[in-house]
């Protein structure tokens, strides 16, 4: 049976949810990327924008060193954003990679479609598809293989390697799974 619908609650409801499903997108991201091969690192890391203000990790370093002669290597797509917000608003922040504002944009691209997946699934069952696979999938064609390259936060998506895009997949279709299965155990609670 279905709850009772209320907008104000779906939408907070969500807006949890989809941190959740950050966090989690996060750790199995983390995980592929730790563990992907080197020059593929390499070749996405190049082909990333931004300024290179960045705090490498191990593996990235390690990636890096096998192309000594690459160019510096951009931030990822959350950071562009704050970058280019700084550089539009002309506000005084910090735009290296990491930055507060940059998680916090990171996870607002979770949240926000989070709060309106957790309203819109009520009145197109379809959202609810493979358990929020389908949902998560959508997010990350529309966010990082349309949008980012669209507002120039990442360059096209012929320049990254399959590996950023198996990966960027996976995460996204485990964030879409985390974000339904929390609503569904919402609306059994409610």
């Amino acid at each position: 049976m279905e709850p009772e619908r209320n907008i104000a609650l779906d939408l907070v409801l969500g807006a949890a949810a989809g941190a959740v499903g950050v966090w989690v997108m996060d750790h199995v991201g983390s995980y592929m990327y730790d563990h992907e091969d080197r020059d593929a690192l390499a070749r996405e890391l190049q082909a990333r924008t931004g300024g290179s203000d960045v705090e490498y990790t191990g593996p990235e370093k390690e990636a890096l060193d096998r192309t000594p002669h690459a160019q510096p290597a951009g931030k990822d797509v959350a950071h562009v954003g704050v970058e280019k917000a700084a550089e539009m608003t002309g506000i005084n922040m910090s735009t290296a990679q990491p930055n507060s504002s940059g998680v916090a944009l990171h996870y607002a691209l979770g949240i926000l479609p989070g709060a309106l997946h957790a309203v819109i699934r009520r009145e197109a069952p379809f959202m609810k598809a493979g358990s929020g696979a389908l949902y998560g999938f959508g997010l990350y064609v529309l966010n990082d293989e349309i949008v980012a390259p669209a507002l120039g936060l990442a360059s096209g998506p012929q320049e990254y390697p399959w590996q950023a895009h198996a990966r960027g997949m996976v995460a996204h279709t485990v964030l879409g799974v985390v974000t339904e299965s929390l609503l569904r155990i919402s609306d059994r609670a409610r």
